[in-house]
C-alpha cells in the first residue's frame, strides 16, 4: 500500500517537474571558429595573399543565455568572439596616414562583445522554435601595417552597432537539431551581415543538456571612413566546433 501510494505521489510530481523545467533556462556554448580573411582595408589594402596576406586564424566564441516565459519582458544573450589575424606579406599602398612600400607584418584584430535581446513567437508547431530580436554590438579591436621603413601605423576598429537579430532552430525526437541565426544593419555605406548555421546533438544525460555542434559562420564588414576611423570590406567566414550546456528550472 504504501508503495502503491509513492508510485502515485511520484506520477503526480514528474509532470509538474517536468513542465518547471520549461519556466527558466540558463546556458552556455563555447566553440572554436577557423577563420579565413577576404577583402580590403582602407581603399586598396588587400587582407588576402596579394596583400597583406592574413593567415587562417582560430578564433573563439563564448556565449551564456537566460530564457524565461514572461511575456514582453525580453530573453538575454550575450556572446563574445576573440578573433584576432596575422600575416605577413607586401603593399605599395597607403595605410591610414603611412604609405608603404615594402614588405610589411599586420594584425587585424575584429573581437567583438554581442548584447542579444530577442523574443520567441509562440508557434503551434512542434519542434519549430523563431525567435526575434535587436543586438548591440561592441568591436574592440584595431588594424595594424609595420614595415622596416615606414614603420607602424594603427587604425582602431572600436565602434558599436546596433543590428537586427532572428533565429530559427528544428529539433527532432531523436536529439538531433538544426539552426540557422543572423544579424543584420545596412545603413549608407555601412553594412554587417553575419550568418550562421550548423547541426547539433543533444547527448541522452538527464538533468542537465549537453549539446556538440558544428556548423559554419560568415561575417560580411563594410564601412564608411566617414562613420568610422577607417573604411573596410572584408569576410570573415569558416567552420566552427563547440559543445553547449544548459539547465531548465
Amino acid at each position: 500500500m504504501k508503495k502503491t501510494a509513492l508510485a502515485a505521489a511520484l506520477l503526480a510530481v514528474m509532470p509538474v517537474a517536468a513542465q518547471a523545467d520549461l519556466l527558466f533556462t540558463v546556458g552556455a556554448k563555447a566553440s572554436v571558429w577557423n577563420v579565413e580573411p577576404t577583402g580590403q582595408l582602407d581603399d586598396g589594402v588587400s587582407v588576402e595573399d596579394d596583400g597583406l596576406n592574413l593567415d587562417s586564424e582560430n578564433g573563439s566564441q563564448i556565449t551564456v543565455f537566460f530564457e524565461h516565459p514572461v511575456p514582453f519582458i525580453p530573453n538575454l544573450k550575450l556572446k563574445q568572439t576573440s578573433l584576432e589575424l596575422e600575416g605577413d606579406g607586401a603593399i605599395n599602398a597607403s595605410f591610414g596616414d603611412v604609405t608603404f612600400s615594402e614588405d610589411v607584418t599586420s594584425t587585424m584584430d575584429l573581437s567583438h562583445t554581442d548584447l542579444t535581446l530577442y523574443w520567441g513567437l509562440p508557434l503551434p508547431i512542434p519542434f519549430v522554435d523563431i525567435n526575434f530580436g535587436l543586438t548591440a554590438r561592441q568591436f574592440d579591436g584595431k588594424a595594424e601595417v609595420t614595415g622596416a621603413t615606414a614603420g607602424t601605423e594603427s587604425v582602431d576598429l572600436d565602434f558599436v552597432l546596433p543590428l537586427v537579430y532572428g533565429e530559427v532552430k528544428v529539433d527532432t525526437p531523436f536529439g538531433v537539431y538544426g539552426h540557422v541565426d543572423i544579424n543584420y544593419v545596412g545603413y549608407g555605406k555601412n553594412k554587417l551581415s553575419d550568418m550562421s548555421y550548423g547541426l547539433g546533438y543533444d547527448l541522452p544525460i538527464p538533468v542537465v543538456d549537453i549539446g556538440l555542434e558544428a556548423g559554419y559562420r560568415k561575417m560580411t564588414l563594410q564601412t564608411d571612413e566617414d562613420n568610422v576611423d577607417i573604411a573596410a570590406d572584408v569576410d570573415i567566414g569558416g567552420m566552427y566546433y563547440g559543445a553547449s550546456l544548459s539547465l531548465g528550472f
